[in-house]
């Protein structure tokens, strides 16, 4: 089994059209070979912000400067049986509705496969 990870930052103000996107993918994902199961995860940008503001002293929020977000960061994960199940996918459905994502996103993004090194 192989885990892909895709991060991806929206525009900001169109969060319901790449949260819409990535769902509408759902059926496609689960008649997929090789597809074992997805998580969406959408930002709720400005809460770790929010939370650190209200710990750290003055002095040191002026140590850090902050540099707000320039949209709502996703990030997906999926399991799938093998790299080649995936990349399958992508250059099928996935692919094909590209065009339908990216005038809501910035350029700024990933996608890669991860091994997990967790310690047992």
């Amino acid at each position: 089994m192989v885990t892909y990870i895709v991060t991806v930052w929206a525009r900001p103000g169109h969060e319901a059209e790449v949260s819409r996107f990535y769902q509408d993918l759902e059926p496609a994902l689960r008649q997929a070979p090789g597809f074992r199961g997805r998580r969406i995860l959408r930002a709720r940008t400005g809460t770790m912000a929010a939370a650190v503001r209200k710990v750290l002293p003055p002095e040191e929020l002026a140590r850090m400067p902050e540099k707000p977000p320039p949209g709502t960061h996703f990030i997906l994960v999926e399991q799938w049986d093998s790299v080649e199940d995936r990349m399958a996918f992508s250059r099928g459905v996935s692919g094909s509705r590209g065009k339908e994502l990216f005038p809501f996103i910035l350029p700024e993004h990933s996608h890669e496969f991860y091994e997990d090194i967790t310690p047992a």
